[in-house]
């Protein structure tokens, strides 16, 4: 009989409750739907000579695996938040590729350093400023600004500043609230009646090697410029509520995909969730770049479930792309 085919790997924390069965959740499904085309994929946290043991999706549950080797895995584990359990994991892999790779993980973790990186290859971004001792000059030039951890995540210790006194060298992260340097980002004045408008955009590679972006999630608040659904913003397709702007704004998604991807290792980078403001002429500026989009299409889903197909598609798709590229690891130095 034939060896079966290396598999593909989705580096995730230990789940703790009930794993149901995979039909209940997008990413079951997805990984049903690769399954069913003889593409084997395990999603675990314990790695050895190359090698993952986890799960596997199947039609009667989740099935635990050993030790199975992989032609590829893809990076979704909490590496900030498990660090030790990360680097013990990263380890056992042993040489096969990681995508989004570490690298590249980093840079994107670093606003400041990604930041760098997009405005070089003409990605429009708002002006950061990063010295403290000139926070205040450049608040009182931009007129209102946004004070960010510079390595922070999920809108943990972000605020809206217009006042000196406002100001702060350090911002609480995501992580306990412990201090992060702080970062002063110029606010885009946002669209007539609002106090902000924010898109989250799921940037996808292709397995032709182009890029798909998906309908773009807005965050839209008449009296909270940190435009967050956990703060009460409502979700909207942008579609539906600005459809002039939507393809500006795909657009721009790609172009920061596409410069990340330009990298060292950037041939590994399938998947990224590109935070976009709009300004009051419906003009798109990139604020930042997440490398382990949540939820993907999650939240449009909530709102009508005609979205869960395409939200099914979107988890499938860095498999697919996974699976195209997991014999060819050329690029991967």
């Amino acid at each position: 009989m034939a060896a079966e085919p290396a598999a593909l790997g989705v580096l995730v924390a230990p789940y703790d409750a009930e794993p149901g069965h995979p039909g209940d959740r997008p990413i079951g499904r997805a990984a049903l739907r690769l399954e069913a085309e003889g593409c084997a994929v395990v999603f675990g946290h314990e790695a050895r000579g190359g090698a993952l043991r986890g799960v596997r999706a199947a039609p009667e549950g989740w099935r635990p695996t050993e030790l199975l080797p992989l032609a590829v895995a893809y990076d979704r584990f909490p590496s900030r938040s498990r660090p030790v359990a990360y680097e013990r994991l990263v380890a056992g892999l042993q040489g096969v590729p990681l995508a989004n790779p570490p690298a590249l993980v980093s840079l994107c973790a670093d606003k400041l350093a990604c930041q760098q990186v997009l405005a070089a290859a003409g990605v429009e971004m708002p002006a950061v400023e990063d010295d403290p001792a000139r926070f205040a000059d450049q608040l009182a030039r931009w007129g209102g600004a946004f004070l960010k951890p510079r390595y922070g995540a999920f809108g943990a210790g972000v605020r809206r500043v217009e006042r000196p006194d406002e100001l702060s060298p350090t911002c609480p992260g995501p992580i306990d609230g412990e201090l992060e340097p702080a970062l002063l980002q110029r606010a885009v004045p946002p669209p007539q009646g609002l106090a902000g408008v924010a898109c989250r955009v799921l940037v996808q590679r292709l397995a032709d090697g182009g890029w798909w972006a998906e309908q773009p999630v807005a965050r839209l608040s008449r009296t909270d410029a940190v435009v967050n659904a956990a703060r009460g913003a409502d979700v909207q397709p942008l579609q539906r509520v600005f459809p002039e702007a939507f393809e500006a704004v795909r657009q721009v998604s790609v172009a920061a995909a596409t410069a990340l991807a330009a990298q060292p290792r950037g041939h590994w980078l399938v998947e990224v969730g590109v935070d976009v403001v709009l300004d009051g002429a419906l003009r798109p500026w990139v604020i930042e770049v997440n490398s382990r989009p949540r939820g993907r299409l999650e939240a449009l889903v909530r709102l009508d479930p005609a979205w869960t197909d395409a939200h099914v598609a979107a988890c499938a798709r860095p498999l697919r792309t996974l699976r195209a590229l997991g014999s060819d690891h050329t690029d991967y130095a």
